[in-house]
Protein backbone atom coordinates (compact mmCIF):
# COMPACT_ATOMS: atom_id res chain seq x y z
CA UNK A 1 0.00 0.00 0.00
CA UNK A 2 1.04 3.77 -0.78
CA UNK A 3 -0.43 6.82 0.66
CA UNK A 4 0.40 10.28 -0.66
CA UNK A 5 0.45 12.71 1.97
CA UNK A 6 0.50 15.81 0.35
CA UNK A 7 -1.67 16.63 -2.98
CA UNK A 8 -3.68 19.72 -3.92
CA UNK A 9 -7.51 20.43 -5.19
CA UNK A 10 -9.89 22.90 -5.94
CA UNK A 11 -13.04 22.07 -5.64
CA UNK A 12 -15.63 23.52 -8.05
CA UNK A 13 -17.74 24.07 -5.27
CA UNK A 14 -15.06 25.03 -2.49
CA UNK A 15 -17.12 28.58 -1.76
CA UNK A 16 -20.99 27.81 -2.58
CA UNK A 17 -21.63 27.91 1.48
CA UNK A 18 -20.40 31.59 1.48
CA UNK A 19 -23.84 33.29 1.75
CA UNK A 20 -24.96 36.29 3.54
CA UNK A 21 -23.52 39.28 3.90
CA UNK A 22 -20.10 37.84 2.56
CA UNK A 23 -21.62 36.49 -0.53
CA UNK A 24 -20.48 39.14 -2.83
CA UNK A 25 -16.79 39.34 -0.95
CA UNK A 26 -16.16 35.26 -1.44
CA UNK A 27 -13.79 34.23 -4.26
CA UNK A 28 -15.60 33.24 -7.77
CA UNK A 29 -13.48 30.25 -9.50
CA UNK A 30 -13.21 31.07 -13.71
CA UNK A 31 -13.32 27.65 -16.06
CA UNK A 32 -11.86 28.34 -19.68
CA UNK A 33 -13.62 26.65 -22.34
CA UNK A 34 -11.33 23.68 -22.17
CA UNK A 35 -12.66 23.10 -18.70
CA UNK A 36 -9.51 23.66 -17.03
CA UNK A 37 -9.29 25.82 -13.86
CA UNK A 38 -7.71 29.09 -15.39
CA UNK A 39 -8.47 31.70 -12.71
CA UNK A 40 -10.45 33.46 -9.73
CA UNK A 41 -12.59 36.54 -8.91
CA UNK A 42 -12.23 37.48 -5.30
CA UNK A 43 -13.86 40.87 -4.58
CA UNK A 44 -12.79 40.36 -0.48
CA UNK A 45 -9.46 39.96 -0.69
CA UNK A 46 -7.01 41.86 1.35
CA UNK A 47 -5.06 44.47 -0.64
CA UNK A 48 -1.52 43.70 -1.68
CA UNK A 49 1.01 44.61 0.57
CA UNK A 50 3.79 46.58 -0.84
CA UNK A 51 7.05 44.42 -1.58
CA UNK A 52 5.33 41.20 -1.65
CA UNK A 53 4.54 39.37 -4.79
CA UNK A 54 2.13 36.55 -3.99
CA UNK A 55 1.45 33.80 -5.79
CA UNK A 56 -1.58 34.24 -8.49
CA UNK A 57 -4.51 32.30 -9.64
CA UNK A 58 -4.67 29.45 -10.74
CA UNK A 59 -1.65 28.28 -9.50
CA UNK A 60 0.77 25.11 -10.52
CA UNK A 61 -0.68 22.12 -11.75
CA UNK A 62 -3.82 24.10 -13.35
CA UNK A 63 -2.87 22.31 -17.07
CA UNK A 64 -4.36 18.98 -16.06
CA UNK A 65 -8.43 18.85 -15.13
CA UNK A 66 -7.74 16.47 -12.65
CA UNK A 67 -6.89 19.65 -10.31
CA UNK A 68 -10.65 20.21 -9.68
CA UNK A 69 -12.09 16.88 -11.29
CA UNK A 70 -12.04 14.40 -8.96
CA UNK A 71 -12.91 11.07 -11.55
CA UNK A 72 -9.71 11.94 -13.78
CA UNK A 73 -7.96 12.56 -10.36
CA UNK A 74 -8.98 9.04 -9.63
CA UNK A 75 -7.98 7.67 -12.65
CA UNK A 76 -4.24 8.59 -12.34
CA UNK A 77 -4.31 7.70 -8.99
CA UNK A 78 -5.45 4.36 -10.08
CA UNK A 79 -4.09 3.75 -13.37
CA UNK A 80 -1.08 5.84 -13.62
CA UNK A 81 0.51 5.92 -9.83
CA UNK A 82 -0.38 3.24 -8.52
CA UNK A 83 -1.18 4.48 -5.21
CA UNK A 84 -4.31 3.27 -2.90
CA UNK A 85 -5.00 6.87 -0.52
CA UNK A 86 -3.99 10.02 -0.68
CA UNK A 87 -4.12 13.60 1.50
CA UNK A 88 -5.79 16.63 -0.13
CA UNK A 89 -4.47 20.01 0.75
CA UNK A 90 -5.78 22.99 -0.77
CA UNK A 91 -5.03 24.64 -3.84
CA UNK A 92 -4.29 28.22 -2.04
CA UNK A 93 -2.68 30.14 -5.09
CA UNK A 94 -4.67 33.40 -5.25
CA UNK A 95 -7.51 32.75 -2.63
CA UNK A 96 -5.84 32.62 0.64
CA UNK A 97 -3.74 34.66 3.12
CA UNK A 98 -3.69 35.48 6.71
CA UNK A 99 -4.70 39.23 6.04
CA UNK A 100 -7.62 38.53 4.82
CA UNK A 101 -10.80 39.96 7.32
CA UNK A 102 -10.77 37.41 9.48
CA UNK A 103 -14.88 36.43 9.69
CA UNK A 104 -14.85 36.28 5.77
CA UNK A 105 -11.70 33.63 5.99
CA UNK A 106 -12.91 31.89 8.47
CA UNK A 107 -16.77 31.21 6.35
CA UNK A 108 -14.18 30.64 3.15
CA UNK A 109 -12.66 27.79 5.65
CA UNK A 110 -15.99 26.23 6.43
CA UNK A 111 -16.95 26.26 3.01
CA UNK A 112 -13.91 24.61 1.58
CA UNK A 113 -14.09 22.34 4.60
CA UNK A 114 -17.74 21.12 4.11
CA UNK A 115 -16.58 20.77 0.45
CA UNK A 116 -13.86 18.42 0.76
CA UNK A 117 -16.33 16.60 3.48
CA UNK A 118 -18.44 15.80 0.57
CA UNK A 119 -15.38 14.10 -1.26
CA UNK A 120 -14.15 12.09 1.41
CA UNK A 121 -17.55 10.81 2.07
CA UNK A 122 -17.91 9.65 -1.64
CA UNK A 123 -14.76 8.17 -1.67
CA UNK A 124 -14.47 6.82 1.81
CA UNK A 125 -11.17 5.52 3.11
CA UNK A 126 -9.51 6.86 -0.54
CA UNK A 127 -9.24 10.45 -0.16
CA UNK A 128 -8.51 11.56 2.84
CA UNK A 129 -8.94 15.74 3.68
CA UNK A 130 -6.86 18.51 5.49
CA UNK A 131 -8.58 21.15 6.90
CA UNK A 132 -8.46 24.55 6.49
CA UNK A 133 -8.06 27.00 9.69
CA UNK A 134 -8.05 30.99 9.26
CA UNK A 135 -4.86 31.75 12.03
CA UNK A 136 -6.24 35.45 11.81
CA UNK A 137 -8.94 34.39 14.05
CA UNK A 138 -7.21 32.07 16.98
CA UNK A 139 -10.47 31.19 18.41
CA UNK A 140 -12.66 30.52 14.98
CA UNK A 141 -9.55 28.75 14.09
CA UNK A 142 -10.18 26.60 17.48
CA UNK A 143 -13.42 26.29 16.41
CA UNK A 144 -13.16 25.09 13.24
CA UNK A 145 -10.34 22.28 13.59
CA UNK A 146 -12.82 20.86 16.82
CA UNK A 147 -15.28 20.86 14.05
CA UNK A 148 -13.14 19.11 11.59
CA UNK A 149 -12.05 16.74 13.87
CA UNK A 150 -15.38 15.60 14.97
CA UNK A 151 -16.23 15.09 10.71
CA UNK A 152 -13.67 12.64 10.56
CA UNK A 153 -10.39 15.04 9.52
CA UNK A 154 -7.14 13.58 10.70
CA UNK A 155 -5.09 16.65 10.35
CA UNK A 156 -5.38 20.69 9.38
CA UNK A 157 -2.97 23.30 7.31
CA UNK A 158 -1.09 26.18 8.60
CA UNK A 159 0.45 28.38 6.09
CA UNK A 160 4.32 28.51 6.74
CA UNK A 161 4.57 31.89 8.14
CA UNK A 162 2.33 34.06 9.75
CA UNK A 163 2.23 37.61 7.53
CA UNK A 164 1.35 40.90 8.96
CA UNK A 165 -0.44 44.05 7.59
CA UNK A 166 1.68 46.48 8.05
CA UNK A 167 5.11 45.15 6.67
CA UNK A 168 6.09 42.52 4.25
CA UNK A 169 7.95 39.99 6.27
CA UNK A 170 6.18 37.18 7.32
CA UNK A 171 6.69 36.62 10.86
CA UNK A 172 7.66 32.81 12.28
CA UNK A 173 4.57 30.83 13.62
CA UNK A 174 6.44 30.07 17.20
CA UNK A 175 7.06 33.92 17.63
CA UNK A 176 3.05 34.40 17.55
CA UNK A 177 2.14 33.58 21.02
CA UNK A 178 -1.36 34.57 20.30
CA UNK A 179 -1.16 31.92 18.04
CA UNK A 180 0.05 29.15 20.93
CA UNK A 181 -3.93 28.33 22.14
CA UNK A 182 -4.53 26.71 18.83
CA UNK A 183 -1.45 24.85 18.62
CA UNK A 184 -2.30 23.89 22.08
CA UNK A 185 -5.81 22.72 21.31
CA UNK A 186 -4.01 21.09 18.21
CA UNK A 187 -2.30 19.05 20.66
CA UNK A 188 -5.14 17.87 22.64
CA UNK A 189 -7.14 16.47 19.57
CA UNK A 190 -3.98 14.91 18.52
CA UNK A 191 -4.77 16.87 15.21
CA UNK A 192 -1.05 16.70 13.64
CA UNK A 193 -0.59 20.12 11.28
CA UNK A 194 0.69 20.34 8.04
CA UNK A 195 3.24 23.04 7.68
CA UNK A 196 2.72 24.30 4.07
CA UNK A 197 6.34 25.26 2.79
CA UNK A 198 5.21 27.92 0.21
CA UNK A 199 3.15 31.01 1.37
CA UNK A 200 0.15 32.89 0.01
CA UNK A 201 -0.73 35.85 -0.61
CA UNK A 202 2.53 37.12 1.02
CA UNK A 203 5.59 35.71 -0.86
CA UNK A 204 9.32 35.43 -0.86
CA UNK A 205 9.08 38.54 1.99
CA UNK A 206 12.62 38.17 3.04
CA UNK A 207 14.44 38.16 0.18
CA UNK A 208 13.64 40.64 -1.53
CA UNK A 209 15.70 43.31 -0.22
CA UNK A 210 18.56 40.74 -1.57
CA UNK A 211 17.28 39.11 -4.89
CA UNK A 212 18.48 41.66 -7.44
CA UNK A 213 22.08 41.48 -6.12
CA UNK A 214 21.90 37.62 -5.89
CA UNK A 215 22.91 37.98 -2.35
CA UNK A 216 19.62 35.67 -1.26
CA UNK A 217 21.66 32.69 -1.02
CA UNK A 218 22.63 34.04 2.12
CA UNK A 219 19.33 35.21 3.68
CA UNK A 220 17.28 32.58 5.58
CA UNK A 221 14.52 30.78 4.15
CA UNK A 222 11.63 32.34 5.96
CA UNK A 223 10.44 28.53 6.36
CA UNK A 224 12.97 27.31 7.90
CA UNK A 225 12.93 30.34 10.62
CA UNK A 226 9.12 29.35 11.21
CA UNK A 227 9.62 25.84 11.77
CA UNK A 228 12.81 26.04 14.53
CA UNK A 229 10.69 29.26 16.21
CA UNK A 230 8.38 25.98 17.03
CA UNK A 231 10.98 24.86 19.10
CA UNK A 232 13.19 28.01 20.08
CA UNK A 233 10.12 29.88 21.57
CA UNK A 234 9.64 26.82 23.46
CA UNK A 235 6.31 26.00 21.85
CA UNK A 236 6.95 22.58 21.96
CA UNK A 237 7.99 22.19 25.59
CA UNK A 238 4.83 23.37 26.50
CA UNK A 239 3.19 21.42 23.60
CA UNK A 240 5.74 18.21 23.73
CA UNK A 241 3.04 15.88 21.69
CA UNK A 242 2.23 18.56 18.89
CA UNK A 243 3.41 17.31 15.46
CA UNK A 244 3.94 18.71 12.51
CA UNK A 245 4.18 17.69 8.82
CA UNK A 246 6.61 20.10 6.93
CA UNK A 247 6.52 19.42 3.14
CA UNK A 248 7.20 20.39 -0.41
CA UNK A 249 11.02 21.68 0.93
CA UNK A 250 13.11 18.70 0.62
CA UNK A 251 15.44 16.71 3.20
CA UNK A 252 18.80 18.40 2.04
CA UNK A 253 18.70 21.10 4.08
CA UNK A 254 17.73 18.51 7.68
CA UNK A 255 21.27 17.38 8.54
CA UNK A 256 23.39 20.66 8.04
CA UNK A 257 20.98 22.67 9.95
CA UNK A 258 20.27 20.20 13.09
CA UNK A 259 23.83 19.67 13.45
CA UNK A 260 24.32 23.36 13.45
CA UNK A 261 21.71 23.67 15.71
CA UNK A 262 22.96 21.33 18.12
CA UNK A 263 25.97 23.06 18.00
CA UNK A 264 24.23 26.94 19.15
CA UNK A 265 21.79 25.81 21.25
CA UNK A 266 23.87 22.92 23.32
CA UNK A 267 22.88 24.14 27.02
CA UNK A 268 20.07 25.50 28.52
CA UNK A 269 19.97 29.70 28.50
CA UNK A 270 19.96 31.60 31.17
CA UNK A 271 16.85 34.37 31.76
CA UNK A 272 18.24 38.29 32.63
CA UNK A 273 16.16 41.25 33.61
CA UNK A 274 17.12 43.11 31.34
CA UNK A 275 19.78 43.82 28.74
CA UNK A 276 22.17 45.46 31.19
CA UNK A 277 22.65 42.45 33.45
CA UNK A 278 26.06 40.68 33.25
CA UNK A 279 26.44 37.73 30.82
CA UNK A 280 29.03 36.35 32.71
CA UNK A 281 27.85 34.07 35.85
CA UNK A 282 25.80 31.47 34.29
CA UNK A 283 25.22 28.37 31.96
CA UNK A 284 25.01 29.96 29.12
CA UNK A 285 24.44 28.79 25.34
CA UNK A 286 27.01 29.91 22.62
CA UNK A 287 24.37 32.32 21.89
CA UNK A 288 24.39 34.05 25.15
CA UNK A 289 28.15 33.59 25.07
CA UNK A 290 27.65 35.96 22.02
CA UNK A 291 25.59 38.16 24.16
CA UNK A 292 28.57 38.77 26.55
CA UNK A 293 30.81 40.58 23.70
CA UNK A 294 28.15 42.89 22.42
CA UNK A 295 25.30 44.12 23.71
CA UNK A 296 21.76 42.86 22.60
CA UNK A 297 19.07 44.90 21.02
CA UNK A 298 16.16 42.93 23.07
CA UNK A 299 16.60 42.18 26.86
CA UNK A 300 18.46 38.84 27.18
CA UNK A 301 15.30 37.49 28.45
CA UNK A 302 13.36 37.54 25.40
CA UNK A 303 17.07 37.12 22.77
CA UNK A 304 18.48 33.54 24.25
CA UNK A 305 16.83 30.75 22.97
CA UNK A 306 14.14 28.73 25.41
CA UNK A 307 14.04 25.09 24.05
CA UNK A 308 14.95 22.84 26.87
CA UNK A 309 16.04 20.32 24.51
CA UNK A 310 18.71 20.26 21.56
CA UNK A 311 17.37 20.85 18.03
CA UNK A 312 17.78 16.93 16.95
CA UNK A 313 15.05 16.32 20.08
CA UNK A 314 12.49 18.10 17.76
CA UNK A 315 13.11 16.95 14.57
CA UNK A 316 12.91 13.76 15.81
CA UNK A 317 9.76 13.67 17.83
CA UNK A 318 7.63 16.70 16.56
CA UNK A 319 8.00 16.29 13.18
CA UNK A 320 7.64 14.70 9.67
CA UNK A 321 8.84 15.54 6.42
CA UNK A 322 7.57 14.44 2.70
CA UNK A 323 9.82 13.38 0.50
CA UNK A 324 11.25 14.05 -2.98
CA UNK A 325 12.33 10.60 -4.45
CA UNK A 326 14.49 12.18 -6.85
CA UNK A 327 16.43 14.15 -4.27
CA UNK A 328 20.28 13.01 -4.06
CA UNK A 329 20.27 13.96 -0.53
CA UNK A 330 17.31 11.70 0.38
CA UNK A 331 19.07 8.64 1.95
CA UNK A 332 21.11 11.17 3.76
CA UNK A 333 19.00 12.74 5.45
CA UNK A 334 16.55 9.12 6.36
CA UNK A 335 19.99 7.89 7.76
CA UNK A 336 20.21 11.03 9.76
CA UNK A 337 16.74 11.76 11.15
CA UNK A 338 15.55 7.71 10.79
CA UNK A 339 12.91 6.52 8.57
CA UNK A 340 10.07 7.15 10.51
CA UNK A 341 9.88 10.69 10.34
CA UNK A 342 9.02 11.03 6.64
CA UNK A 343 6.15 10.54 4.40
CA UNK A 344 5.63 9.97 0.99
CA UNK A 345 4.20 12.53 -1.31
CA UNK A 346 4.16 13.41 -4.67
CA UNK A 347 2.60 17.25 -4.62
CA UNK A 348 -0.24 15.77 -7.04
CA UNK A 349 -0.73 17.55 -9.35
CA UNK A 350 1.72 20.08 -9.44
CA UNK A 351 3.84 20.80 -11.75
CA UNK A 352 6.57 22.49 -9.53
CA UNK A 353 10.32 20.45 -8.90
CA UNK A 354 8.80 17.55 -6.77
CA UNK A 355 5.21 17.59 -8.59
CA UNK A 356 6.78 16.78 -12.45
CA UNK A 357 8.25 13.75 -10.94
CA UNK A 358 4.06 12.82 -9.36
CA UNK A 359 4.41 9.89 -12.23
CA UNK A 360 7.69 8.40 -11.74
CA UNK A 361 7.75 8.86 -7.42
CA UNK A 362 6.71 5.29 -6.77
CA UNK A 363 9.18 3.89 -9.41
CA UNK A 364 11.79 5.94 -8.11
CA UNK A 365 11.66 5.01 -4.36
CA UNK A 366 11.16 1.58 -5.10
CA UNK A 367 14.53 1.30 -6.96
CA UNK A 368 16.27 3.32 -4.77
CA UNK A 369 19.41 1.67 -4.02
CA UNK A 370 20.22 3.15 -0.68
CA UNK A 371 17.25 2.70 1.24
CA UNK A 372 16.01 -0.51 2.87
CA UNK A 373 13.39 -2.29 1.94
CA UNK A 374 11.81 -1.50 5.86
CA UNK A 375 12.43 1.95 5.33
CA UNK A 376 10.62 2.34 2.07
CA UNK A 377 7.33 0.41 3.68
CA UNK A 378 7.78 3.07 6.65
CA UNK A 379 7.58 6.06 4.04
CA UNK A 380 5.06 4.60 1.48
CA UNK A 381 2.42 4.11 3.76
CA UNK A 382 3.42 3.09 7.71
CA UNK A 383 4.71 6.21 9.20
CA UNK A 384 1.04 7.93 7.72
CA UNK A 385 -0.90 4.93 9.50
CA UNK A 386 0.52 5.19 12.92
CA UNK A 387 0.68 9.36 12.45
CA UNK A 388 -2.93 10.31 11.26
CA UNK A 389 -4.45 7.15 13.48
CA UNK A 390 -5.51 5.40 10.15
CA UNK A 391 -7.07 1.74 9.24
CA UNK A 392 -4.07 -0.05 7.67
Amino acid sequence: MIIDCDSHLMPKDAFDSVGGRFGSRKPILIFGDNGLYADVEFPGNAPQVPGTSPLGAPGSGAMFRSLWDVEARMSDYDERLGIERHFVLPQFSGWWSYVIEPELAGRMARSHNESMLRIMEKYRGRILGVALVALQDVAGSIRELEWAKEHGFTTAVVDKIFPVKDHPYGEPLGSRRELWPFFRRAEELDMPLYLHNVQHGHRLSNLLPFQRDGLYVFAPQEGHMSLVSLFTSGLLDACPKLQFIYTEAGTAFIKPLVERLDKILEAPPVDYDDQEAPLGNGNLSKTGEKLRRARAILPASEFLEKNKQPASYYFKNNFFFTIETEEPELAEAIDFLGAERFLFATDYPHDDPGGRMKFQDVELLRKHPDISEEDKELIRWKNAVRLFHLES
